[in-house]
């Protein structure tokens, strides 16, 4: 069915179909490890219409729009990815469906008026403007495919392909896209985080040396040959636990316990036969089921969680979750602390992220990840490529993230994917090929909170657990979306979880070297929108304050009352990141919140403290300088302020001389902090 040219990746080229199939595999197509297997099944179509479009489909496969035609359409692209191929022939089927409970039987009595018609009942099925525009460019491809094929079935041209397209659609909407992806919520972030870098950094070196020792005595115990040492070492290691009815070894198997014969086997260097003959002399199976044990591995554990040793010995039973977990927990830290699409994780391949030279393109010092990108990757022409593109720009790494491509190094093969389906998916109940796919990596995200939280409950750690999420499960895309939020809403806050391990802000702000530097796309678009939207929440807050009567104090009190003012601009706004871009260069208009430092920011760069190596169009508020000509004060701040300071007082009675003596200063400044702003506070009626 693919033609051998298109053929995009070796791995799945074995699930190719014949034309007459009435399932079309179209993975074929698709390079990227995590896509999805995905099918054209044609018992959805109509019998009628089968032929005609089985016809349109192989020309959209294995074909490509004239470029004359597609330069007069900028919305269409002359070849698609494989997912847009399987959804463009649901449509074809939707509309088939819909001609046949009408009567129509061919498409050549589908003309234009027919298809007017379909495109009404269309505007009143849809809400999203995007969504519609996708279906009704669906059915324009199958009238230029339709031409192209060896027999051309003559359905009508769209009218909206002629005519103009707004007729038919829902009025324009704010909602869809990557920027609404709600951000994981920073007190789950938090702790999810700090347990994905205790499992990389503390317990990954056990996990791993278990599954290895674990690995070797199954593979031991199947390949011994029966001598009589090892049936006497069979009678030794077992004897005493069935006179004694002492618990034997035993695994789980879809949730029973079963006895763990290839485990004492090589354990004991027995074989399957001698091993067989015992179970049925003394009844061992019956016996496991009642009287189940572990199975501990002979490795040390050198792993701790909150200072003390996380297990005894490590069991055999639990080395599959716990190698499932390690793999997850490596996700979570390279998805949240680079920004990467979860698609362009998961077709990470070992060696990605070299060890820098010095004089090398590392002059930096850090690490870089070369990967592909897919979502955007596009040939020479302009296609979708769906082997993806190699990225012109590497990812920067912080340690945190080369610690966890390095535990993954070690789980797979040289070269191969880091999250290979056939290494992690270690059970191997399941067929396929390429990386693991983003629904079993989001299922498995929700399995290690579940199995963090049991952790924590067992070691009575309730400030280290992972409450619920309020915007459901915590999934893989919103990763990318919380890294975003997280640096341009609390600079200061939880994101110090990583900012310690490697100066995760440093690396984003850094205007020539980085992932995030300003002269690329990607990751920054989403922080300028999430700096944008939060100096609009803060500015509107601000005006909200000063009509209640509220009042303001310090450098730029009141050049923020008259931004302020300016608040009610930003309602309705749907916010791009080509506005973000407008919006963060109006100086005037800008005003940062603080709340590590107690104060709001009215940055003007020519004045700011917080830059040492020159200005910047956004300040860093995690250097933010008592003294500061951009600083403003409200009532609130005042408020903490003295809340902080009689918290700073309660420590002195716990801490050292020295210690107390710091924490009492401390806590003076920050009551005078507020005294001042009481002296020099004013209000909207003071500047009018």
């Amino acid at each position: 069915m693919v033609l051998p040219q298109f053929v995009a990746s070796a791995l799945t080229a074995h699930l190719n179909t014949r034309y007459s199939a009435t399932t079309w595999h179209t993975s074929p197509l698709s390079g990227n490890p995590s896509a999805k297997n995905g099918s054209i099944n044609w018992r959805r179509c109509p019998e009628a219409f089968v032929g005609e479009l089985k016809l349109a489909a192989w020309a959209m496969i294995n074909g490509e729009l004239r470029p004359t035609f597609v330069r007069e359409r900028q919305r269409l692209r002359s070849r698609v990815s494989a997912g847009t191929i399987v959804s463009t022939v649901a449509q074809w089927m939707n509309l088939a469906n819909w001609l046949h409970d009408r009567g129509i039987r061919c498409l050549a009595d589908c003309d234009q008026a027919v298809l007017h018609d379909y495109g009404q009942h269309l505007s009143t099925q849809h809400t999203v403007r995007t969504s519609a525009q996708a279906v009704l460019a669906a059915l324009v491809r199958l009238w230029a495919y339709d031409r192209l094929t060896a027999s051309p079935a003559g359905i009508g041209r769209p009218p909206w392909d002629e005519f103009g397209i707004d007729d038919y659609l829902p009025p324009a909407s704010s909602g869809g896209g990557e920027n609404q992806t709600e951000p994981v919520a920073e007190h789950v972030m938090g702790p999810l985080l700090v347990w994905a870098m205790r499992m990389v950094d503390d317990l990954s070196e056990d996990i791993l040396r278990g599954w290895a020792e674990g690995q070797r005595l199954m593979a031991a115990g199947r390949a011994n040959s029966a001598t009589p040492e090892g049936k006497a070492a069979l009678l030794a290691y077992l004897t005493p636990l069935i006179e004694g009815r002492a618990p034997l070894p035993t695994t789980l198997h879809r949730g029973r316990p079963h006895f763990a014969r290839e485990y004492v086997q090589g354990l004991t260097g027995a074989a399957k036969s001698q091993m067989n003959t015992l179970l049925v002399r003394e009844g061992l199976v019956a016996a496991a089921a009642e009287r189940p044990g572990g199975c501990p591995l002979d490795v040390p554990v050198t792993g701790t969680i909150a200072g003390s040793p996380w297990r005894d010995t490590l069991d055999l039973g639990e080395t599959d979750h716990l190698m499932i977990h390690l793999g997850t927990a490596c996700f979570i830290v390279i998805a949240y602390l680079t920004g990467m699409r979860p698609g362009e994780v998961l077709g990470l391949r070992s060696g990605c992220c070299p060890d820098p030279e010095p004089g090398d393109a590392g002059r930096t010092g850090r690490h870089v990840i070369h990967g592909k990108t897919f979502k955007t990757a596009t040939d020479e022409h302009g296609n979708h490529n769906s082997a993806g593109a190699d990225r012109d720009v590497p990812w920067t790494a912080i340690t945190p993230v080369v610690n966890a491509i390095r535990v993954l190094e070690r789980m797979v093969p040289p070269g191969g994917l880091l999250f290979d389906k056939a290494a992690h998916d270690v059970a191997g109940r399941r067929p396929g090929t390429g990386s693991l796919k983003l629904d079993t990596m989001r299922d498995r995200v929700e399995a290690f909170i579940a199995w963090a939280n049991a952790e924590a409950t067992a070691r009575d750690l309730p400030a280290e657990a992972i409450p619920p999420d309020p915007h459901g499960a915590v999934g893989t895309a919103r990763f990318r979306r919380s890294l975003a939020w997280h640096i341009a809403r609390r600079p200061g806050g939880l994101v110090a979880l990583a900012i310690q391990y490697g100066h995760l802000r440093t690396v984003f702000s850094t205007v020539t070297d980085g992932y995030g530097s300003r002269s690329r796309s990607g990751i920054h678009d989403l922080i300028d929108v999430e700096t944008a939207r939060a100096v609009a929440d803060t500015v509107i807050g601000l005006n909200e304050h000063l009509a209640e009567g509220g009042s303001v104090s310090g450098p730029a009190a009141r050049r923020a009352i008259k931004a302020a003012a300016k608040a009610p601009r930003f309602a309705g706004t749907v916010i791009t990141a080509a506005t973000a871009k407008r919006l963060i260069a109006n100086e005037d208009a800008m005003i940062y919140d603080n709340p590590q430092a107690f104060v709001l920011c009215h940055y003007k760069r020519a004045q700011a403290l917080c830059h040492r190596d020159g200005v910047r169009d956004t300040p860093t508020l995690d250097r933010c300088v008592p003294g500061c000509g951009n600083i403003i004060r409200t009532d609130e701040h005042a408020v903490l302020l003295r809340e902080r300071a009689g918290f700073l007082d309660k420590r002195v009675a716990f801490a050292a001389r020295p210690i107390g003596d710091r924490l009492r200063a401390n806590a003076a400044r920050l009551r005078d902090l507020a005294d001042t702003h009481d002296r020099t506070r004013i209000t909207l009626k003071d500047t009018t």
